[in-house]
């Protein structure tokens, strides 16, 4: 029996997980869960990196202590942030979080000022996104105590992670891709933007292959010298990597947590005037081809009605919130959940109501109409993108897979099946993790490759699937939805 240690940080949560190898299946097997909470300073959002470090090594420590041997260690977490380094190899303080203030839409048309909007479209093929690295930098750039003229080299997160754990710097591939700073065609960091923006291009090093070996864990009592390899380091194409797909099967995927990652993979890029307008991104994958796709508001707005709930005394158990929000009227308040209101932390149910009375909707009144509206429109967004993509594609899928957190949610499977007209199929739940492993694996020589790990996924679970019901009443409600998104303009 083989441990594998999958260290997959998502922007609520972090997890340390155990993949078991029998030498047929894969087993996951959780050591230590622990928040991911961003830390207030100066008036900024800042990553709480030495938190991060102290759980994640705890999570190692006791892994060991459990199994005994570990065979690898991987990581893989959020997109976009990053720390910058002196030459000591020293932190210039801690990573800013995404959706840190700085990070808006005045930054990021000064950009397009400088580049020109298609034409960053063209040179990266990324979905512009308000908080992209690029734009980060950006701002990063105009302020009067710029880090940047001090920085010696910028580590996206998990490769921080990786560095603090084993004293190796790398810019892992795939994460880098989400940054905006990546050629879409040469698949290197994109000389002419750097340029343009100013910003040194000393500070990367070539994007660094997933599935091959970085350096030797350091720090963890017993467990020095144990392999750590490149993953996919950007979670979602670690998730995309456990997709068990058929590949006689024509497929697409649904990554969800706080972020849905709605998409298909593709060998080549999709720079077409429509897929410029309609902003998709192609971000990479770890086999190498690209995944194609659009980033929605996931579980968010979930996380933050439950968290508000939680903090006012009232958050009911999650059997019961099901009861209410299966119970509850459909369609009865239609919201956007890319609204630019729902993206900040905090009063969530607050914010959904006056969204409501500015689009003169039913304003939700019990926490299962508020759960229900919530869904109905993140799941309404799917509807939307996953035309959007057939139509971009020139394709048809025969199935969804959908991996995440959220498959555990049946009122959000039936919902996507319904709304998407789509047969899906769930699982794994663990999805980033066991994508990480399947890479260790590919870098151990356990796998010959990603492929023989999708095969090896599809042994190790149960998938559980769920076929359209009522498609019509969501093809009916689907111009009200977009009506009241319109409004809300």
């Amino acid at each position: 029996m083989k441990t594998y240690l999958a260290v997959d940080l998502g922007a609520g949560s972090g997890r340390v997980i155990a993949a078991r190898f029998d030498g047929r299946t894969l087993a996951m097997e959780t050591v230590n869960r622990f928040d991911n909470v961003p830390v207030e300073l100066n008036g900024h959002l800042h990553w709480n990196i030495p938190s991060l470090l102290t759980n994640i090594r705890a999570g190692l420590a006791a892994a060991k202590a459990k199994y005994g041997g570990i065979a690898c260690v991987g990581v893989d977490t959020w997109g976009v942030d990053y720390a910058l380094m002196d030459k000591s190899g020293r932190m210039l303080g801690l990573p800013y979080a995404y959706r840190d203030a700085r990070n808006g839409p005045a930054n990021t048309q000064q950009v397009f000022d400088r580049f020109g909007r298609k034409a960053l479209y063209q040179a990266t093929g990324i979905q512009f996104m308000d908080f992209n690295t690029v734009f980060q930098l950006h701002a990063e750039r105009q302020e009067l105590d710029s880090l940047l003229p001090k920085a010696s080299r910028l580590l996206f997160t998990p490769d921080l992670l990786n560095f603090e754990l084993c004293g190796e710097m790398a810019n892992e591939a795939t994460i880098a891709s989400t940054s905006q700073l990546i050629d879409v065609q040469t698949r290197g960091w994109c000389a002419p933007l750097l340029k343009t923006l100013e910003i040194p291009a000393g500070l990367f090093s070539p994007p660094a292959q997933p599935g091959t070996m970085l350096g030797a864990l350091r720090g963890v009592p017993g467990m020095d010298g144990v392999p750590v390899a490149l993953v996919g380091a950007h979670d979602t194409a670690s998730a995309v990597a456990s997709v068990p797909a058929d590949p006689a099967t024509s497929w697409g995927y649904l990554a969800t947590g706080t972020w849905a990652l709605l998409g298909v993979e593709t060998p080549e890029p999709v720079l077409s005037d429509l897929s410029y307008e309609l902003s998709y991104t192609h971000e990479g994958a770890v086999n190498g081809q690209f995944r194609y796709l659009k980033n929605c508001t996931g579980m968010w707005m979930i996380q933050e009605l439950r968290r508000a709930w939680s903090e006012g005394g009232s958050a009911p158990d999650f059997e019961a919130l099901m009861r209410q929000a299966v119970a509850a009227e459909p369609f009865r308040s239609f919201i956007d959940p890319d609204y630019p209101a729902f993206q900040s932390p905090g009063r969530m149910p607050e914010k959904m109501a006056d969204f409501c009375r500015l689009t003169q909707q039913p304003v939700p009144e019990t926490q299962g109409e508020f759960y229900r509206a919530a869904m109905e429109g993140i799941v309404m967004r799917y509807r939307e993108v996953w035309g959007e993509l057939e139509q971009l594609t020139g394709r048809k899928r025969d199935v969804l897979h959908m991996i995440g957190g959220a498959t555990k949610d049946a009122l959000h499977c039936q919902m996507a099946a319904d709304a998407l007209d789509i047969a899906i199929a769930c699982g794994p739940a663990e999805g980033a993790a066991m994508g990480n492993a399947v890479a260790q694996m590919v870098a151990t020589g356990d796998l010959r490759d990603f492929e023989q790990g999708r095969s090896l996924v599809r042994e190790s679970i149960e998938l559980v699937r769920w076929t359209p019901k009522d498609p019509g009443a969501w093809r009916e409600a689907f111009p009200r939805w977009q009506a009241a998104r319109a409004a809300a303009k």
